[in-house]
Formats: structure tokens, C-alpha cells, sequence
């Protein structure tokens, strides 16, 4: 296939939908792309990084991590193709929007010069909030493209945007900026 050179970081945040992520690596390895996984250190105590590992085939970074390079978030970024934050949460989002870097996730963003993707994910009430909603609109002016959330109802029962992407319209969007049918 013509992406097996093709090469993604999904960064991941502590939201309900992380289980999600483990179904983008899984897709995304199916179509070829290769993968890496980036996680927060709360998402690392959410859900175990070995599962993120076995399906990616790669190392995961974390903050945890007994690594020996001295820079991860420089070392993780070389040959990216692609870096997508998935699950992005409001205080992921808020982070980035300021500029902060105190994980590997969000020092990644900043370190990285290419495109750089974030798919909410998120109580309806926290992504329609004013400050999310201008969160967001600092990273678009930064060149980030935003994932929209979907419409319907959050675990905790509330109604609105802020489900994540589904998985398939991820992986159409990823396809078609690499332009693979």
C-alpha cells in the first residue's frame, strides 16, 4: 500500500472516549500507516500504555517512562507525518491554546512543526463553553485542525457536541490528507 510510509502520532488525553483511541491505533495499523502513541500522565493511570503498545508496535511514550533520551518530545517528533491528539480534553485544549508544554503530549505540539490535528472530546457543556470555544479558536489561528465532536449523548447524560469523532471519519479525513483512496 502506498502509506505504509506514512507515519501518525495520536496523542492521548484522559476522556471517557480513550477506549476510542485503542480503536484508532488498531484501524489506523490496518491500513498500513505506521504509529506512534503519546499519553498524558493522567490518560497513562486511565488505561494501561501496553495495550496502546501491542497495538501499535511501538514504544509508547509517557511521562512515566524509564526513558533515556533526554528530549523525548524532539526525539518523538522526527519523521512525522501527521500528529492528532485523540482524545483531546478541555484542559488539553486550554493547555496548547496558552502555549504550555509540562507533558509529552503538549510539548510535543509545540515542538512539532507540522500539521497538527486535536479531536475534542468532552461534556457537551464544557466544549460549548466560551472559553473552550475561544481555546479552540487560538489553536485554528496556530494552523490546527479541529476534529468536530459529535452531537449526541455523553455518558453522564448530558446532550450536545462533544462526543469525539468517530473512528471511520478520522480515518477518511487521515486518508484524504494523504490523499489514499
Amino acid at each position: 500500500m502506498e502509506q505504509e510510509h506514512k507515519t501518525i502520532l495520536i496523542g492521548v488525553s484522559a476522556s471517557i472516549a480513550i477506549y476510542k483511541s485503542l480503536d484508532l491505533v488498531r484501524e489506523l495499523k490496518k491500513k498500513q500507516y505506521q504509529v506512534r502513541v503519546a499519553m498524558t500522565r493522567t490518560a497513562e493511570s486511565w488505561i494501561n500504555p501496553l495495550l496502546f503498545s501491542a497495538l501499535s508496535e511501538n514504544e509508547v511514550y509517557t511521562e512515566s517512562q524509564n526513558n533515556v533520551v533526554a528530549m523525548p518530545h524532539i526525539e518523538i517528533r522526527d519523521n512525522l507525518d501527521l500528529y492528532l491528539v485523540a482524545p483531546a480534553t478541555a484542559d488539553l485544549i486550554a493547555r496548547a491554546a496558552v502555549g504550555r508544554g509540562d507533558d509529552i503530549v503538549s510539548a510535543t505540539l509545540l515542538s512539532y512543526p507540522g500539521p497538527r490535528w486535536i479531536a475534542p472530546s468532552m461534556n457537551p457543556f464544557m466544549y460549548n463553553h466560551p472559553a473552550t470555544q475561544k481555546n479552540l479558536e487560538i489553536l485554528r489561528s496556530y494552523g490546527y485542525e479541529i476534529l468536530a465532536p459529535q452531537n449526541g449523548e455523553a455518558v453522564c447524560g448530558d446532550n450536545g457536541n462533544g462526543k469525539m469523532a468517530r473512528i471511520e471519519d478520522i480515518i477518511t479525513r487521515i486518508d484524504g490528507f494523504f490523499s489514499i483512496p
